[in-house]
């Protein structure tokens, strides 16, 4: 018997958890938004998926010089990038709902301060950092939204590089690879 255990590989898990993630994901985004976005995130994580895949296999075989480990790995980080961006940014976006007094005052029980949003209206207004506060001490974004803004942003820079780096291997002569 060649292989042992299939089950517990690498690229099988991340694979069994990125359907997994998907699966939430659309999820999420069916209920909140609509099937026009959930499709859209759908497809960018199963490019996510895929070269996820496809990549931890190049790279337990130590293949990093070949411009298809590039593209995998390319490919998977700009997709979960862009997908996480999407779902973090529409996340902070819709927060306050349409109305934000009765989502502060019903929502969640906190007292509503006209004035101190009246004040600050420019804050609000800002594509980041999201905030949209009740109050002085009470903001209606989750807390986790603008460092996963941060933390997707930079995946999707770093599958650009891989990108670049695989449009570098290909275009590299026969003799250097």
């Amino acid at each position: 018997m060649t292989g042992g255990n299939k089950s517990l590989r690498p690229e099988r898990l991340a694979y069994l958890a990125g359907l997994a993630v998907m699966g939430v994901a659309l999820l999420f985004l069916l209920g909140a938004t609509g099937i026009v976005v959930a499709a859209v995130v759908g497809v960018l994580c199963l490019g996510a998926v895929a070269g996820g895949r496809s990549g931890v296999r190049a790279v337990r075989a130590r293949r990093w010089g070949r411009p298809g480990t590039w593209l995998s790995l390319g490919a998977a980080c700009v997709s979960t990038g862009v997908g996480g961006f999407a779902v973090a940014y529409l996340t902070g976006i819709l927060s306050g709902g349409l109305d934000v007094e009765e989502a502060c005052v019903h929502g969640h029980g906190v007292s509503y301060d006209d004035a101190y949003r009246e004040a600050h209206a420019q804050e609000f207004n800002r594509w980041f950092p999201l905030s949209s506060k009740c109050n002085e001490n009470f903001d209606l974004v989750p807390a986790w939204v603008n460092p996963a803004l941060v933390f997707f942003a930079l995946l999707a820079a770093i599958g650009v590089l891989c990108l670049a780096a695989a449009v570098v291997t290909a275009l590299r002569p026969r003799r250097d690879r």
